[in-house]
């Protein structure tokens, strides 16, 4: 583990409408929008001694919130005036482009495989200072597209092009992308939920990215109730 970074303050479910509800907006309750930028905060902090400002956010198992996480951290990024580009790599179940209401006809796996160049999948502005590429449509080989060569010059373009790359990966238990994608990247943030992620869980997804020498940038604990409050938010821990 590595030196703490602090902790901050939503609630994660699995239907779309629930999902959209999740996203940051001006509409979204002051202590979500807070524990957001409280967040991006302690990443940037983490990001300024990286070479690399590409991160993957994934979690140990499904339904823990990596998605709209990714989404929201990938809004307050774009918020400071960076360009961000968020990319979703969770090829097995991707949700980006129904929690911004995109079409995923062209997207990373048509990009990838060669059907689509960046610039035709590529969804502009979506937020200010936000671009977005969806999954795209589904592939029978997703790690070996993730681990290709033209996944490691898609990323190399990129990371020239954004201030920001945020990756919305598959969970780490499940199968292998997270990590393949991970170790191209300044790391890994982590998530887990309150109440639902197992400490077995988490512990072996940690010592997967330890043993494949993937960086953790930090652990984001969602629906976290705090003992003098009565809503539920978000905490962030840098791992060490």
């Amino acid at each position: 583990m590595k030196d703490d970074i602090k902790a901050t303050p939503l609630t994660h479910s699995g239907s779309s409408e629930k999902l959209e509800k999740l996203m940051i907006s001006e509409a979204a309750p002051f202590h979500i929008r807070e524990a957001f930028k409280t967040i991006r905060t302690n990443l940037l902090f983490t990001l300024a001694t990286k070479e690399s400002k590409t991160f993957v956010v994934a979690s140990a198992m499904p339904d823990e919130g990596k998605s709209t996480t990714a989404a929201n951290l990938s809004v307050v990024l774009a918020q400071t005036g960076a360009q961000v580009l968020l990319m979703d790599c969770d090829f097995r179940k991707p949700s980006v482009h129904r929690l911004f209401k995109l079409s995923i006809d062209k997207g990373l796996t048509s990009i990838l495989c060669g059907i689509d160049k960046i610039e035709e999948a590529l969804n502009e502005n979506v937020v200010p200072n936000l671009d977005i590429i969806t999954a795209g449509p589904m592939s029978p080989n997703p790690s070996e597209l993730l681990g290709s060569s033209r996944m490691a010059e898609l990323l190399a373009i990129v990371q020239k092009a954004y201030d920001y790359v945020v990756i919305d990966a598959s969970p780490i238990n499940i199968v292998s992308d997270a990590i393949i994608v991970s170790k191209q990247t300044a790391g890994i943030v982590l998530v887990s939920r309150q109440g639902q992620s197992k400490h077995d869980q988490l512990k072996k997804a940690i010592e997967s990215c330890e043993f494949a020498r993937v960086n953790i940038l930090g652990l984001v604990l969602n629906e976290s109730k705090s003992a003098n409050s009565h809503y539920y938010g978000y905490r962030y821990n840098q791992h060490k």
